[in-house]
């Protein structure tokens, strides 16, 4: 894989701007610890993956007015707590494609600003909870501005006697008008010793918006496992293409094809 970043000594400063004419980005962050603010300089359209942040409590991006990023990340490594926040200013917009394969417990705490009027947040996540892992994320995006748009997608996989929790806020402030805000969670749970919770919340305190919610929570459906089987499948294989039809999605937000076919490995694998 090609890096192609500026050349910024990231040891010796933690805000890190990126500016280039380059429109394509690897952020290999394996020798920073503690937090990490990512300056994107105005009027940039780029992608951005994140790698070796383990290390890394805090990542934060600061995205200047009449920017487009899209930001993705293969996390599959062993992190116990992290931090990802971003301050989105005007007519700018920050996508964001987390893809969970972390190996232990985790807690994961997500604050999206929009800050500037027509600024957009696009998040969505694909997790996968397994044997006795316990996974937290909770993800809240804060319409602070005019005409502000964000949409946030949680998709999870829970199995054996792990644990998955989906909570977070969108929040559309007094005065905010002709902001939307949608969230949508989903889980599947494998086994019955597995939990899923979604805990999806709005607060909208004015009136001239959109805003929509959607949380479910069940079992592997066995109709298609029933279907599948019938085709000549067994029912381990008809729960593994169901399971990567389900985090597959993910993958949309990955340029790089050796990512992609990783994750690819990572379902198949696990499942």
């Amino acid at each position: 894989m090609e890096r192609l970043i500026p050349n910024f000594d990231i040891n010796k400063n933690k805000f890190i701007v990126l500016e280039s004419s380059s429109n394509h980005f690897l952020l290999d962050l394996k020798d920073k610890k503690g937090s990490v603010i990512v300056g994107l300089q105005a009027g940039l359209d780029f992608d951005l993956i994140l790698i070796n942040y383990e290390n890394v409590d805090e990542i934060h991006f600061d995205v200047n007015e009449n920017s487009h990023v899209n930001v993705a990340s293969l996390m599959h490594f062993d992190k116990k707590e992290l931090k990802i926040s971003a301050n989105i200013d005007q007519n700018s917009e920050f996508k964001a494609y987390f893809a969970d394969f972390i190996t232990g417990d985790t807690k994961c705490n997500v604050v999206i600003n929009l800050n500037g009027e027509n600024s957009i947040c696009r998040w969505h996540l694909a997790s996968l909870s397994e044997k006795n892992q316990h996974k937290e994320f909770d993800v809240n995006i804060y319409h602070n501005a005019l005409n502000t748009y964000s949409r946030m997608d949680n998709y999870g996989v829970v199995r054996d006697d792990a644990k998955l929790v989906f909570s977070g806020i969108g929040q559309i402030f007094n005065g905010m008008k002709g902001s939307k805000a949608h969230q949508n969670a989903k889980i599947m749970v494998f086994d019955k010793n597995s939990t899923g919770i979604a805990k999806p919340i709005l607060k909208i305190d004015e009136n001239d918006v959109e805003a929509s919610h959607a949380a479910v929570v069940g079992k592997i459906n066995d109709e298609h496992i029933f279907y599948l089987t019938s085709r000549g499948l067994s029912e381990d294989e008809a729960k593994r293409i169901i399971t990567f039809g389900y985090l597959k999605p993910i993958i949309k937000g990955f340029e790089e094809q050796e990512l992609k076919d990783q994750i690819t490995d990572l379902i198949e694998g696990k499942m």
